[in-house]
This record gives C-alpha cells, structure tokens and sequence, in this order.
C-alpha cells in the first residue's frame, strides 16, 4: 500500500527552492534548502554546488542561523573543490578556534591548490598535534608530503595510518601507489586491489558482476568463464590491455574461457588486439564464474617485472589512417621537411590532477615557435586556444572536429605523426601503446605509471620523460622538449 502523502523529493526539493528564490526569503529558507539539497545529492556535484549556493546565503543572511553552518560550507566547498570558498570560510573556523583540526586540514588542501605547500604541511602538522594519532590527520599529511616528491617519508606516515587503522583501504592503496612506483610491484599489486572496496566508484556494469559471480583471486580457469571489465580511466584500460593476450594463453591451457567487458570510445581499438578467443561483450551477455578488473591482471598474471613489456601492442585502423594520411598532408604539402607533432597541453578538468599535470597554455609559445614544425591539437574542444595561437603566426592545427570514431580517429592521426609531445593524459598511454615516439612532459609527482627519475619507462619503449625539477616549474620541461625537437631536426 501506497502512502500517498510522501512527496517526491525532486517536488519537495522544487517547493524549497522557490521558497529560498523568493524575494523575501529568509536565512531559514536557504538554509533549509541547502541542508535538504546535501541529503540527497549522492554523488551529484551540481546538485552539491547549488546546495553550498544556498548554504552561502543563508550564512551571508544571518551567520548564526545554524551553529555548524560555517562547518557545513567549509566541508561542501572541500568537496567540490571551491577552494576559494574553503579558504575564507576556514580563515573564520579558525578565528573562532586556532586548533579546530577540520578546519585546519580543509584550509590546508585549499593552501595546495596554491602550491603552497610549507603552509598546508604546518597546517597539517598542527592538525597532528591538535588530534594526535587521529589517521585522518595523519594520511593528510601523508598525501602532502608525498605531492613534495618524499616518498620515503610519506610512505612512513602511510604505514602509521595502517598500524592505526589497518581496515584503512584509502591508505593501503595510496600506499601501493608508492610501491609500485619504485617497482616493488609484489607488494604493490597486492595492494592495489584495496580499490576494489571503493564501493561508491564501482560502475553498474561492476556492480552487477559482483551480484552474478566471484571476485577472481587466480583461481583455475578450468571449465571457468572469466570476464574482465574495464575500469579507471582511458589511461588504465590502454595501459592494462595489453595483459589480455597473455591471460588468453593462461585460460587456453587450463581450459577456460575469458570475455573482455567494454564498450567505450577504446572499443574497436582494442578489439582489433585480442585473440580470436577472447571475445568483447558491450553489454552482460555472459553469466561469468568470476569477474575481475583489467588493473588486476599484473597481479593475478605474476608481472612483477616491467622489463619486455615495452613494445608496441596497439595498431591504428588501415582506413582511417590513410584518411588521416590525406587530412595532414593538406596542412603540410610544400614544406619540404616539416616535422609534424601532436599536442595535448591539458587534460580533463574534472581529473582530481588536472591542475597540477595541465601547461598553461601562456608559456607554450617558445615551444610552439620551433621552425620546421607543424603541430596538431589532439584533444577536441580546445579551438579557442588554437584560434589564440595561430592569431600570433604559430603553426598549430586543430583537425579534431574530424574525430568521428573515437580513439580510433587519434590513433590514426597520431600514426601519421613524426613525434607527439603531451601530459600525462590518455594520448599519452595510446601514443605509447602504439609506438609513436614521445615527449612526455610529466609534473614533479606525478602517476605511479612512470617511476620517480628516469627518463625513460619500461612500459613504453616509445615514450622520452621529461619531469619538472620542482613543483610548477613548466618552463624547464618546455625548454629541453625543445632542445629535444632541434636535436632531431632533418633526422
């Protein structure tokens, strides 16, 4: 039986909101809304953002209409990363309260985003002492020393976490981040599969396999259906990939069968690459026995070693490469050995290390202007920025409104191209997957994908790494990429 009386939230959200857009609303009013807003906004961002709106406001109205107000909008703009907003309402928390430690890590996040990071870890540090063996406090600092390039002593303060919250899978994973990264892959493989408790970042297709089938531990594949799914970003998927041939001859041995799951932009380009017995399924076709992610494959395959793995795995689609073939010669024919270089300065804005992986587009120019080049924009809706530059005579093209196919379109593109300098970013795994020569241009810390020093990674024979000397400092990268395309000139 129906209790009628119950009002749909989107009405009843719809009557608040009316009421705190009212002319005469009040402190009550926007407060209401914006505490109703947070109680069912899930993992709705805009949904969030219109309640820290509201929660603004009614503060704005009348500061004292809720004692944990200022709290509430401290966390929220944390949250959705206002960080302007976290740092003005953090300044008064801690007015109020110099050792309130929530506040006193929400303004050192804030500090971050400035690259300020003596002022977030002395903010931290006091956090510490404020709550002494309180993990939360400690991973902060953890995650902050680690962005400062110490991995030594953030691994430290990693394992403190742990021996004080061992059920801490957060902690566990961004520790096997720091293993992997040093290539103690035994131990960081294990670990990693803490993500698989990231209950809340699981996709439906995930969760529905966990409903119908086993986690796959390595059990015998005998008799068995295994599906493996994609998961994380475009990034993960090109670079796990290329473990799949290897699982085919596992299950072919021991007489089981292994589905790949995805459908995506990354489909026919990976479809091509697989064994004639592994299919692809876009959709739950197959009731498996177990399932199991793609970042798991390292693990459960025993690749502890990232020699030979280096090669090229992927290939662009005959077709679309001789389309692509006629597209950049009609930007380069004439000019007798013009080099031809594709470029990714930024990423997705929504990737929590956009900011810190992204070049602004303003210190490109002494790169831009090596003679001899002609560059392609590789990622879509960037015109207006390559409008910019072809305002000041740099040769840069933007050929992405082609992009019809997916990643096969950038693939067939890049196979066109002599060098493609980029961020780390998915062209950067698709170019090395592919063995397109590369200038990876890397921040001070960066993914776990391409070590600490080295110029070069075991992953992708391809792929030459340039790494900032200190945080934020682009100009030193864009000068050797430079000196590096110069180098090269004619040959």
């Amino acid at each position: 039986m129906t209790d009628t009386n119950i009002e749909p939230v989107d009405d009843y959200l719809a009557d608040l909101r009316a009421r705190a857009a009212a002319p005469h609303a009040g402190a009550a009013d926007c407060l209401a809304f914006g505490q109703a807003l947070l109680q069912h906004a899930g993992r709705d961002k805009a949904r969030r953002r219109e309640a820290l709106a509201a929660l603004v406001r009614a503060y704005q109205l009348d500061p004292s209409c809720e004692p944990a107000l200022l709290h509430t909008i401290a966390q929220t703009g944390f949250i959705v990363r206002d960080w302007s907003l976290v740092d003005s309402a953090t300044a008064r928390l801690l007015e109020r309260n110099s050792e309130d430690a929530n506040a006193l890590i929400w303004r050192a996040a804030a500090v971050q985003q400035r690259n300020d990071f003596d002022t977030a870890e002395r903010l931290l540090r006091e956090a510490v002492r404020v709550v002494p063996g309180n993990p939360v406090a400690l991973h902060k600092l953890a995650l902050c020393i680690k962005e400062q390039a110490r991995f030594a002593e953030a691994e430290a303060l990693l394992r403190q976490v742990l021996e004080l919250s061992p059920d801490n899978v957060h902690a566990l994973f961004d520790l096997s981040e720091l293993e992997i990264r040093t290539g103690r892959f035994t131990e960081g493989w294990a670990h990693y599969e803490s993500r698989v408790a990231f209950g809340d970042d699981l996709n439906n297709a995930q969760h529905a396999l966990a409903s119908i089938s086993a986690h796959w531990q390595g059990e015998s594949l005998e008799g068995k259906t295994l599906i493996v799914y994609g998961e994380q970003g475009n990034g993960d998927c090109l670079w796990a990939v290329r473990f799949l041939p290897l699982l085919a001859q596992r299950a072919r041995r021991e007489g089981g069968r292994v589905i790949f799951g995805h459908d995506g932009s990354l489909r026919h380009l990976f479809e091509r690459m697989l064994p004639a017995d592994l299919p692809l399924e876009t959709s739950l076709e197959t009731r498996p026995d177990f399932h199991c992610g793609l970042m798991s494959l390292p693990l459960r395959l025993g690749v502890f070693d990232a020699t030979g793995w280096g090669a090229r795995y992927l290939n662009a689609e005959p077709a679309l490469v001789q389309a692509w073939r006629e597209r950049v010669h009609a930007h380069t024919a004439g000019r007798s050995g013009s080099r031809k270089v594709g470029l990714v300065w930024n990423g997705n804005p929504e990737h929590i290390r956009d900011m810190r992986r992204s070049v602004p587009v303003e210190q490109f120019e002494p790169l831009l202007s090596v003679p001899g080049v002609t560059w392609f924009a590789l990622s879509p809706g960037r015109s207006e920025t390559v409008a910019q530059w072809r305002a000041r005579r740099l040769d840069v093209v933007d050929l992405t409104h082609h992009f019809q196919s997916g990643f096969d379109d950038v693939a067939a593109l890049l196979a066109n191209l002599d060098l493609v300098v980029t961020i780390d970013s998915g062209p950067a795994h698709l170019a090395g997957a592919l063995g397109v020569p590369t200038c990876l241009m890397i921040d001070h810390v960066s993914a776990w994908f391409w070590g600490d020093e080295s110029r070069t990674t075991a992953w992708y024979d391809s792929i030459e790494i340039f790494r900032q000397p200190e945080i934020g400092a682009w100009a030193p990268v864009l000068a050797k990429v430079r000196e590096r395309i110069e180098m090269t000139r004619g040959v």
